[in-house]
């Protein structure tokens, strides 16, 4: 929905002890005698909806308002109209309206939201729409109107969703889904998420089997009514793993993982965040929070975090390589992964991309150094969506300017897990413990090794027989544009260096790929890793954001 970043410049001019006012700006939170251009007497009413639409799936418009429990308002009337442009010309193909709503409704609840779908005509298909969500309503005595979204100085601009005509690109046993998202948990004076009753059906429109439920520790420990206090018994937090079991309980074929993104203190006791998954623990973190004026040490540290995580949970890094902002660096005490903070033997791996060009390459460097360094750490993706699908809102200028990009949509960049069967919550965990995963933001790839006794050997695997050949796969569509370049490189870690073992950028045909090639290895310790990219489409949300894949690693073993 909304999320609010921390403004670089300008912060230096004020008093130190006016800082927290510029760092924590927000539409309806403020302080005495601060004016605010973003503020004013209504809801936050937000419609969003799926970046792209999957075949066969109705498109999911989703309704948010917040904070009617301060300024109530009475829905009246919600209308979406359609529009799909034929590219180059842009000369409209198709257009229609939709009533999705026309029967007054009164909404005085802190967080209210329905999902109104929309069939989706088969001449649709393969093309990108512009949707307008116009919502009619009454508040404060006056009648109201707006579209998309009711902020002070935002566009407005339609939603750019693509109907899709062909699935995400996929092999037999993936499953694909997002392992980074805030939900409605994370609401605090900051930003806000989505509920994750409605982040499912939103992901299931996507093509998407699985997300992972990353709110911040220092959300969790609010008051459910009060984010300004904390709650000791973790109200919010326990609410939040129930809402997660009842959806797994109601939905075959789509996994929520419980989740949290901790703040916790590297080797240099500096604030860095810490993905942990499916831990019955809750694990503080406040050192970042600006809750707390001028205390900016972490509570735990990586180390003491591992002490007492549960062998059912996995940790990842998040974003580890992303460069830390000076003012977050100088005021939250905010820092990075340091080469100390990778080398515990319970650190699962590193989410290397998170939803932007921010660390991706330092992220895919860092990785392939703690490997030939020995270390067995495996890759993941997510966006650190805040509830955003189709269109990212945060304040540019606190209290005077608002800002929108098309970084960090949820489901954008995603895990794709290898699971020879059904797909739960232990068979999840279970792939992504054994690093049998590639990561995407377009076209897949998959590497296998074959034995010498036939044997196939997948993602995260250690291979201590005789090799005979390795076999490359790869897709695509014209979602994603055509196959570019698959390549696969071998790393030595006797010799702690990388060479290429195939590579290509002919392909016979655009969207498929498959080679099988001999492999001879001496006597030491390798790994094989794989990386595919394609062309890309003007159907993508944020032409920036290179299309690509990336496999987890196999191991091998040789021994004379």
């Amino acid at each position: 929905m909304v999320q609010h970043e921390f403004v670089n410049w300008g912060i230096a001019f004020l008093p130190f002890s006016f800082i927290p006012l510029w760092l924590y700006a927000e539409i309806h939170y403020r302080f005495k005698f601060i004016p605010s251009r973003l503020f004013y007497r209504q809801p936050e009413i937000i419609a969003d909806a799926p970046h792209r639409i999957e075949p066969g799936k109705p498109l999911p418009i989703l309704l948010l308002v917040k904070d009617a429990n301060r300024f109530p308002i009475e829905l009246q009337c919600v209308t979406a109209s359609v529009q799909c442009d034929a590219k180059p010309t842009n000369i409209t193909l198709h257009a229609s309206r939709f009533t999705l709503h026309e029967s007054p409704e009164f909404i005085n609840s802190p967080l209210w939201w329905r999902i109104f779908p929309i069939d989706i005509p088969t001449e649709w298909r393969g093309q990108l729409a512009r949707v307008n969500i116009e919502i009619i309503y009454r508040c404060g005595g006056r009648q109201l109107r707006c579209v998309n979204d009711n902020h002070v100085g935002t566009s407005h601009a339609p939603q750019r969703i693509y109907f899709a005509n062909d699935s995400l690109p996929t092999l037999p046993n993936f499953w694909h889904g997002e392992l980074h998202c805030h939900t409605d948990a994370t609401s605090d004076q900051v930003e806000f998420g989505a509920p994750v009753e409605a982040i499912v059906k939103l992901a299931k429109a996507q093509g998407l089997n699985f997300f992972a439920a990353t709110d911040h520790s220092y959300d969790l420990d609010d008051l459910p009514d009060n984010y300004l206090k904390n709650d000791p018994a973790l109200r919010k937090w326990h609410d939040l793993h129930e809402r997660i079991i009842r959806c797994n309980e109601q939905n075959q074929d789509f996994v929520i993982i419980p989740g949290e993104e901790v703040s916790a203190g590297n080797s240099r006791r500096r604030n860095v965040h810490f993905l942990i998954f499916n831990s019955p623990k809750f694990f503080p973190g406040t050192g970042d929070s600006a809750e707390r004026w001028f205390r900016t040490e972490p509570e735990m540290s990586i180390n003491e975090i591992f002490d007492q995580l549960g062998d059912e949970a996995l940790a990842f890094a998040a974003h580890p390589e992303v460069p830390t902002p000076f003012l977050e660096w100088l005021l939250l005490h905010r820092g990075k992964w340091q080469w100390p903070d990778y080398q515990h033997p319970r650190l699962n791996g590193l989410q290397i991309w998170n939803g932007s060009l921010e660390g991706m390459e330092e992220g895919l460097s860092r990785w392939r150094e703690l490997l030939l360094a020995g270390k067995k750490l495996f890759i993941i993706a997510g966006d650190d969506a805040h509830g955003n699908f189709n269109r990212f809102r945060q304040v540019g200028i606190p209290h005077l300017r608002m800002r929108e990009h098309h970084w960090h949509l949820f489901g954008r960049t995603r895990s794709a897990v290898l699971i020879d069967g059904q797909i739960s919550l232990s068979s999840l965990m279970a792939a992504l413990r054994n690093g049998r995963a590639c990561i995407t933001t377009g076209p897949m790839m998959d590497l296998q090794v074959v034995c010498e006794s036939g044997r196939y050997a997948r993602l995260g695997e250690a291979v201590t027989e005789p090799i005979r050949n390795f076999v490359v796969q790869a897709k695509s569509s014209p979602e994603f544009g055509k196959l570019q370049r698959v390549v696969v490189w071998l790393g030595d870690l006797r010799e702690r260096r990388e060479q290429v073992l195939f590579e290509t950028n002919n392909f016979a045909e655009p969207f498929s790929f498959e080679h099988t090639q001999s492999l001879s290895l001496p006597t030491g310790q390798f790994y094989l890793c794989g990386r595919v990219h394609s062309a890309g489409s003007e159907f993508l949300p944020e032409q920036k954001l290179p299309c690509q894949g990336l496999t987890n690693p196999i191991l091998v073993e040789v021994e004379r």
